[in-house]
């Protein structure tokens, strides 16, 4: 009860010290409050763009992804020209027929940007991508309007194609199914068109809405580059299974090939590994940054207190000459100083995740993928270190009050 009553205390004497002193108050207050605010809002905002990517990632399977692509040796360099450097047909038939534990596969090929015209003269630069029919479920993209191309037709080799949302709403008004177009000297008949997707900062070489999609065979006739520029993308039943999948793809390569290691497997799972390693660290390194601010309020805090011993000099005194112990002087002064830093704290925090969440709703409206978030952590960090601020700061300023001599403190 006796320290209820000395804390209450405490707090009566701090409010008439901030009353009397509102300015350089105010102006201590919101030092600390801008360093808060700024931990919540940039680590707020770190997370979300970090979360947006992952998501990205684990709505295509997330760790469970491996890709296999075509690339030089690295041994065997000798023995080279025996091995064609890229996935043939007979490649692909028994990769297809030999890995296990595959959920869903995919070769395709990304021929960056294209010039694509259409019968009635319009034309656009367009990602061209040839692939077999497992490209638009492994990548779950959804046909909205019309179809997806048969196997029969990828193996027949029929000039057909299927379009992103934003090619059928820039080149045709929203509905390209029934249309044709032109690429690369081949003139093909739009039947499907995917309907929109929002994955944010992810990619695999293309756009997830400006693309024409033909299949694979029908455009390696045209444009060897595609045989050369197809890669495998698998994606295993469990992650525990990725390693057989790879042992796997590494005898049938190894066997087809020669021996040449014209061919390179990326496992997802430790790619995930280390983008979170690596997204952790740059996080971490906003909320430094952004916690230079707090330091600098912490000075401000120091330099206040020490103004306030200053000013007081004679009121230590007095309390001193009736009985106060130089440790409940001190504890005075500390208590002020934590009093000021967690007011500007908790209002930074509340200002903080105000901002974070109006920031994440502007995003959210340009970019309809992304993940808003508000990083509680962070919140929990700010108010830790605006408290511990104040006690850090603030423990100069109380010593020396609590060291000042009573009568020479009354003289003054």
């Amino acid at each position: 009860m006796r320290r209820l009553s000395l804390l209450w205390a405490y707090v009566k004497i701090a409010a008439r010290v901030l009353r009397a002193n509102k300015l350089r108050s105010l102006l201590t207050v919101v030092s600390i409050t801008i360093g808060a605010f700024s931990i919540v809002l940039m680590t707020s905002l770190a997370e979300s763009g970090l979360r947006t990517i992952g998501k990205g990632i684990e709505d295509l399977g997330g760790a469970r992804l491996l890709l296999i692509t075509p690339d030089e040796p690295e041994r065997m360099k000798e023995k080279a020209a025996l091995a064609p450097g890229y996935f043939t047909k007979a490649d692909q038939g028994a990769l297809g027929l030999s890995l296990p534990h595959v959920a869903e596969k995919t070769f395709y090929a990304s021929l960056d940007e294209k010039d694509v015209v259409t019968d009635t003269g319009r034309s656009a630069m367009i990602d061209l991508l040839a692939a077999d029919t497992g490209f638009l479920p492994a990548f779950k993209m959804v046909i909205e309007k019309g179809r997806a191309f048969t196997d029969d037709e990828d193996h027949s080799r029929v000039s057909v194609c299927v379009v992103g949302p934003g090619v059928a709403r820039d080149l045709f008004e929203g509905n390209a199914v029934g249309q044709r177009v032109s690429v690369m000297g081949t003139r093909c008949l739009i039947i499907g068109q995917t309907a929109t997707l929002h994955r944010a900062g992810m990619g695999f070489g293309f756009s997830w809405d400006h693309f024409i999609l033909m299949p694979l065979q029908t455009l390696s006739d045209v444009d060897r580059k595609s045989s050369y520029q197809t890669i495998l993308l698998v994606k295993s039943d469990a992650v525990a299974h990725n390693d057989i999948i790879k042992r796997v793809a590494n005898a049938v390569m190894a066997h087809r090939h020669h021996g040449v290691d014209d061919y390179e497997i990326w496992d997802f799972a430790s790619v995930m590994t280390q983008f979170q390693m690596i997204f952790l660290i740059l996080e971490l390194i906003v909320g430094f940054v952004a916690s230079i601010s707090l330091v600098v309020g912490g000075v401000g805090v120091m330099n206040m207190m020490f103004v306030s011993v200053s000013e007081r000099t004679k009121e230590i005194g007095i309390r001193k000459a009736i009985g106060a112990s130089p440790r409940a002087i001190g504890a005075q002064f500390l208590f002020e100083a934590m009093f000021l830093s967690s007011i500007g704290g908790v209002v930074g925090v509340t200002l903080g995740t105000l901002g974070a969440v109006a920031a994440n709703a502007l995003v959210l409206s340009l970019e309809a993928g992304w993940v808003g978030t508000i990083s509680m952590p962070a919140v929990v960090i700010a108010l830790l270190v605006s408290l511990g601020v104040g006690v850090g700061f603030g423990f100069v300023p109380a010593r020396r009050a609590a060291a000042l001599d009573a009568v020479v403190a009354m003289r003054r």
